[in-house]
């Protein structure tokens, strides 16, 4: 696959960066996170028309990005896409290639993101994207959130994509083979937020897996808090830490990233331990950029440790997911399990001083696949490559 250049500007701010350690951290202040663009449309009752072919329709008006998926649930999923000129844009979509429904988008826009409503849970799904009348994409298909009595899902978890795209999107192909029913993202998605080239190579990499799949990610420090973040990604609550429920889990994500304050008398303090209180589902995951534990020496995992780690021990906490030290390790702390996986692309770092709770190493670009049934958890991490570099098990009983 071939990418789109990269701006020299953005390469000669990258060059200020440093690949494991000594990254220069933002100092912003903390805005409020920017109003997404487009208007999230709900689904209308009018019957759509019967596909016309599974190819797509030479238009003037072309897909530059997407479709892709964002915040699905149990009846709900949102799609984006991005055309090269203004048009108004529509979703097709039902339980099979007749689709049946649609939502219509009149606005003459390059962006467009439309809320499929009237889904039912953990089914399967056709979808297509059309300007008038005509198909913008291929027929795609996703599935819809699993209910609290679905007890049986997986998910993948990936960080730290930033760079070496090839290394990025053969970890990606190996993930649409799996079929994953969703995917988190620990951050630093990309090596400058505000630069759009990498978001374009992002997106481009990424685009057969968002097409079938909804990403719940995370802001890394690579992000920087940039406005792009906002613009690109549709996320629940503020979108900067947000919850969703997915068959009989809880996921919590946070923005640990240099910016936001975590601390005791921040509103993201009070905002978790809320919402751990109020978990009523038989499996809590957290995610978020920095590590609490790693063998790779961070400074910043001191606070962050002595913060938010009694919170995860008093609540339940069954898995933590980071990022930013670019290799996969597996904590296991006072029942709590620390996975960093940050092998999505970044250049690797080593080990550098061994975590005395440490269960497991590797300096390898990886994802990690986590298979739910019921009461039993299998996580297995996987290599670029295809090899296998840990499993591990956990229960609820």
């Amino acid at each position: 696959m071939k990418y789109r250049g990269i701006w020299i500007v953005a390469i000669a701010t990258c060059l200020l960066l440093a690949a494991c350690e000594g990254e220069t951290t933002p100092t912003a202040t903390l805005p409020e996170a920017p109003a997404p663009v487009g208007e999230m449309l709900e689904a209308t009752a009018s019957p759509a028309p019967l596909p016309i072919s599974t190819s797509i329709t030479s238009l003037d008006t072309v897909l530059t990005r997407g479709p892709y998926l964002q915040s699905v649930t149990t009846n709900t999923v949102i799609v984006v896409w991005e055309t090269e000129q203004p048009s108004q844009g529509e979703v097709v979509y039902g339980e099979t290639e007749v689709y049946g429904s649609s939502v219509a988008d009149s606005t003459l826009d390059t962006r467009h993101a439309v809320t499929l409503t009237g889904l039912e849970p953990y089914t399967a799904y056709h979808y297509r994207v059309e300007s008038s009348g005509a198909p913008l994409s291929e027929d795609m298909t996703f599935r819809a959130a699993a209910g609290p009595d679905q007890t049986e899902f997986a998910f993948v978890v990936l960080g730290d994509t930033r760079t070496q795209d090839q290394i990025h999107q053969a970890l990606v192909d190996r993930i649409v083979a799996l079929q994953p029913d969703f995917m988190l993202h620990t951050g630093d998605l990309v090596f400058l937020g505000s630069a759009i080239p990498y978001w374009e190579t992002f997106f481009e990499i990424e685009r057969e897996l968002l097409a079938r799949v909804s990403l719940f990610p995370t802001l890394g420090t690579h992000e920087r808090n940039s406005p792009r973040y906002f613009d690109h990604f549709y996320l629940p609550g503020n979108e900067r830490w947000y919850t969703f429920d997915y068959g009989n889990a809880r996921f919590i994500c946070l923005q640990v990233d240099d910016i936001a304050d975590y601390g005791p008398e921040s509103e993201q303090y009070a905002w978790l331990e809320e919402t751990l209180a109020a978990n009523t589902q038989p499996w809590l995951f957290v995610y978020f950029h920095i590590p609490p534990y790693s063998s790779s020496l961070d400074v910043r995992e001191g606070p962050i440790r002595r913060t938010l780690t009694p919170l995860f021990e008093q609540y339940g906490v069954d898995v933590v997911f980071n990022g930013h030290h670019h290799n996969y390790e597996r904590n296991e702390v006072n029942g709590v399990t620390y996975i960093v996986t940050g092998g999505g692309g970044a250049p690797l770092c080593v080990m550098e001083e061994r975590e005395p709770t440490r269960a497991a190493f590797a300096v390898a670009h990886h994802y990690v696949l986590l298979e739910i049934d019921d009461q039993h958890l299998n996580a297995t991490v996987i290599s670029h490559q295809g090899k296998v570099l840990d499993t591990f098990e956990r229960s609820t009983d």
